[in-house]
């Protein structure tokens, strides 16, 4: 009895003594697991802040139109005969769009010459008989009464032949207004009618525009109004050609601003000498405002937006320190900014999202200089 109890006793013993081992051993493995206490150095990489001249430029959105557009109309009445003007056609100066019926016309020419030349053979007949009369009145054979019915006649005979001439030059001039013809170079837009259909004096034949140069015009804000003149050159892309920006110069600057959106309307004189550019295109004027000046600039990328405010991390001896700074200009891959930031410091361009204010970094590579 005595012997199974002291067994009983040594195995609990040895169960005791394996489980403190066990926890010991535990305690070793949770102790060496411990990290050491601080942030580890967070890998960065970083840029200069550089100082360079500011060209501050603004974009506009606009709508290309064409340099010219003409509803060209008939300037007579007539029933449409030929009509080759067809959507999309480019047209010379001169072409012909449409041509009316003219056997009228012709039939009214060919009466009015027959009169003319009747009017022209009784007036050279009165001139002879005038010049006849004349002699016989100077010696006295012709009563005074018949050398004034000669000088009558062939006055009324004279003005009869400059009636005529008149007519004939009206229809002539109705002949040639039917047929209508392009008033300058450009495309065929919109047909207005059709073979066969009749044309009121003024009626619509067809529209065309002018696309050698085309115009942009842009809503100006007021606060620019005053950077820009006429003459000047702006840069001018287009989202249908995705190729280099065309050069533009500002012509015309409207004095009258929107009254609600305070904008002035600029409009730009844009050459189109390939014809690429079409009219209705969105266009984006890009232009000079504001006077050249040396700002602190940095890449896009070091500019940290958080909570509403805007700060940069600076490295100096192996950890970061956060700097509030204000954005003034954004240009392309760089920004303008102030505040207590210096030409030459290192600022973080990749990591610091993560980054807080005295955190250790590790820099991947040399500093780089801003584009």
């Amino acid at each position: 009895m005595n012997m199974n109890l002291f067994s009983a006793n040594k195995i609990v013993i040895s169960l005791l003594g394996g489980g403190l081992l066990l926890i010991t051993a535990a305690c070793s493995e949770q102790q060496a697991a411990t990290p050491p206490k601080g942030r580890p150095p967070a890998p960065v990489r970083v840029a200069m802040v550089m100082k360079q001249p500011i060209h501050q430029s603004v974009t506009l959105v606009g709508t290309v139109e064409p340099w010219k557009r003409s509803i060209v109309a008939s300037e007579i009445e007539g029933l449409v005969q030929v009509y080759p003007a067809k959507e999309g056609m480019q047209v010379s100066r001169g072409q012909l769009l449409a041509r009316l019926r003219t056997q009228t016309l012709n039939i009214q020419l060919d009466s009015v010459l027959a009169s003319h030349r009747e009017a022209r053979t009784r007036y050279q007949q009165a001139k002879q008989d005038l010049g006849r009369v004349r002699v016989l009145f100077e010696k006295e054979l012709v009563t005074q009464k018949e050398f004034d019915d000669a000088q009558t006649e062939e006055g009324a005979l004279r003005e009869r032949l400059s009636q005529l001439g008149t007519e004939i030059r009206r229809v002539k001039d109705q002949l040639q207004k039917s047929q209508i013809a392009a008033p300058f170079d450009g495309w065929v837009t919109q047909e207005f009618t059709e073979i066969g259909q009749w044309v009121e004096e003024g009626g619509q034949i067809v529209e065309l525009v002018d696309l050698s140069h085309v115009q942009v015009e842009v809503p100006l804000p007021e606060r620019y109004v005053g950077d820009l003149h006429i003459g000047d050159s702006v840069l001018v892309t287009f989202d249908g050609l995705p190729d280099a920006p065309v050069k533009g110069t500002v012509y015309s600057v409207v004095a009258q601003a929107d009254r609600v959106a305070r904008t002035f309307p600029v409009k730009f004189d844009i050459p189109n000498p390939n014809l690429s550019i079409k009219s209705g295109m969105v266009s984006r004027v890009t232009l000079q405002v504001g006077r050249p000046h040396d700002g602190v600039v940095i890449p896009k990328d070091a500019l940290v937006l958080r909570g509403g405010k805007e700060f940069v991390f600076l490295v100096n001896e192996g950890t970061v320190g956060q700097v509030p700074v204000k954005s003034v200009v954004h240009l392309d891959e760089i920004v303008e900014i102030t505040g207590e930031v210096q030409e030459g410091m290192s600022v973080v361009v990749e990591g610091n999202e993560r980054l807080f204010p005295g955190q250790p970094v590790r820099i991947l590579e040399d500093p780089q200089t801003t584009p």
